[in-house]
Parts: C-alpha cells; sequence; structure tokens
C-alpha cells in the first residue's frame, strides 16, 4: 500500500533542471506542500537503476523528465502496473499538458492537494512504445536540430527552429508515403506526418496547448499528413500550430483508426518517437495497446 510521501526521480540532465538549478527546484518542492519521502535527481545513465529501485518502493512515484525520460519509465513500468506522475522538466512536455499542467509549480501543487490512479493507452512502432506520438519527415529532423541547440536561450532558439523547419518543410514537400489503414492504401507526397495515440483536440484560444488530446484512454490511432506545397502554405500551418487550429487547415489530413502500416520511399526512414529519434524498417507498423501504462494524475483532473 502506497504511503504519504512521493517519491521522486528527475533526471538530472533535462533541459529545465540545467535552466533552473537543483536549488531552485528544491525550493519549488518545498514550498509546494508536497510530502516527500525521497528526491533523487539522476545522471542520465543512472535513471533506469534509480527507476527500479524506487519502483518498488510503496511510496507514490513521481518522474521528472521530458517526453524522452516518461516514455522510459513507461517502457520499464508497464509491466508492473506502477504508476507514476509527471513532472514537465522537457522541451515538448506533452503528457504532461495532457494531464493538465505545463509548468512545474503548476504540477507540485495540483500532486500536493491529492491523486488518484488511472490508465492510459499507448501507441507502438515496430515495437517501440509511444505515450504521445511519433513522427516523420521535418519533425524528427528538428528534434534533431534541437537537440543540437538545446542549450540556446528558448527566445533565441524558436526563430531559428522555425526558420529550420520552414526550410525543410520545402526540401520535404515532394517525399512519399503510402498509408495502409483498414486494408485501404492511400498515398501522399508530404513533408512531414504526426501518429498520435488518440486524437489531438483543437484548440479555441491562444492560452490552450495546440498538442492537447481528447482523451488518454480513446482507443484509436490518429495520423495527421501535412500536404503542404509552397512557401506560403508551410508558413500559414507553422502559424496556425502556434497560434491554433491547424486541425482545419486546408492542407492538413485527419485519418484514425486502430492500426496503420506506413510504407516509406527510404529503407530506415528517420522517426521521432514522444521525441527520441531512431531509424525503424520500413514499412512501419502502428499499433495501439488499451490501459497500458498506469499514471498518477491529479484528483480533481481524472478523465472517465
Amino acid at each position: 500500500m502506497a504511503t504519504e510521501g512521493f517519491n521522486i526521480l528527475i533526471n538530472g540532465k533535462a533541459g529545465t533542471v540545467l535552466n533552473m538549478g537543483r536549488p531552485a527546484i528544491e525550493m519549488a518542492i518545498s514550498a509546494s506542500g508536497l510530502p516527500v519521502a525521497e528526491l533523487c535527481f539522476s545522471e542520465p545513465e543512472d535513471m533506469a537503476q534509480n527507476l527500479k529501485r524506487l519502483a518498488a518502493q510503496p511510496e507514490r512515484l513521481i518522474i521528472g523528465g521530458g517526453d524522452g525520460t516518461i516514455r522510459e519509465t513507461a517502457k520499464s513500468l508497464a509491466g508492473q502496473k506502477k504508476a507514476f506522475g509527471v513532472l514537465p522538466f522537457g522541451t515538448m512536455n506533452l503528457l504532461a499538458i495532457d494531464l493538465g499542467f505545463s509548468s512545474l509549480q503548476q504540477a507540485l501543487a495540483a500532486y500536493a492537494v491529492g491523486t488518484t490512479e488511472q490508465t492510459m493507452d499507448a501507441g507502438f512502432v515496430n515495437g517501440e512504445i509511444f505515450l504521445c506520438c511519433a513522427s516523420l519527415g521535418t519533425m524528427p529532423q528538428a528534434s534533431v536540430f534541437r537537440e543540437a541547440n538545446r542549450l540556446t536561450n528558448k527566445f533565441l532558439l524558436m526563430p531559428k527552429l522555425f526558420l529550420f523547419v520552414l526550410n525543410n518543410m520545402d526540401k520535404n514537400k515532394r517525399s512519399r508515403l503510402v498509408i495502409e489503414a483498414d486494408g485501404k492504401m492511400s498515398k501522399f507526397r508530404t513533408p512531414a506526418v504526426v501518429i498520435s495515440a488518440n486524437r489531438f483536440a483543437d484548440s479555441e484560444t491562444l492560452t490552450e496547448s495546440n498538442f492537447k488530446r481528447v482523451s488518454l484512454r480513446g482507443g484509436e490511432l490518429a495520423v495527421y499528413i501535412s500536404t503542404t506545397k509552397t512557401s506560403s502554405d508551410h508558413v500559414r500551418l507553422l502559424w496556425r500550430l502556434i497560434f491554433g487550429h491547424w486541425l482545419h487547415d486546408r492542407d492538413m489530413t485527419e485519418m484514425t483508426g486502430k492500426r496503420f502500416r506506413i510504407f516509406s520511399q527510404h529503407h530506415k526512414p528517420l522517426i521521432s518517437v514522444d521525441g527520441e529519434v531512431m531509424k525503424l524498417k520500413s514499412p512501419l507498423e502502428f499499433t495501439l495497446k488499451p490501459d497500458f501504462v498506469h499514471v498518477l494524475v491529479p484528483a480533481e483532473k481524472a478523465q472517465a
């Protein structure tokens, strides 16, 4: 049975940790009133060992890191049915946003009030788990660029990243993909494809996340295909990705289903899996396992 305190395991090399510094994070945790049994700042190479040790203890577990760190946690703990919470310390923090918070302070305050355990769906591509999304084309290339410039001030990085993505969308606009859904083949020329574990929700105001999903337990995959062809089309779509309503762009196609196969023109296309870039053999097999991962969510944010 879980005790009142939390074990908190933080990737000590996560971008936000390096920017804030450990003393500031420790102060934020202390000020939140969250009861802590153990706070562990871990080197990346020691994360697996520390996770195994803390997961074996009865205390509730919270993981601090980016989407890649959270993915590795789910990969390790899914078979144990050990639930974990999330503190956002990465670049995108997509799962943290799905759980209702985009900052460390919001997450700590929410968990301090109370938690409940909930299951969520997990996507798989060629056996690799993802909790949020996988992407092909420009997006994994942007992930490589972002990682190479991770210590750059974010106010300088964002315009550089925008221009990088814009240029690469133009280079990749003729890339060919074939997508098989329920036995039906569809051909596309596309600079970017995103496959999400459950559909993204449309955003109506600038304060909402543009990549928050409708549900974590919807039981379906969603594929988003950009078919932009000109520089002005690319700019328009990127603008909507930042400020909202990208789902309604005229050059955006959405497909949903339980299973997809994607055939790339490359033998081993570059793919980003929850921010972790890798090469996987084509065709890419996408599947979904419902209620596969156990997460701790703030009690008032639990989903039906």
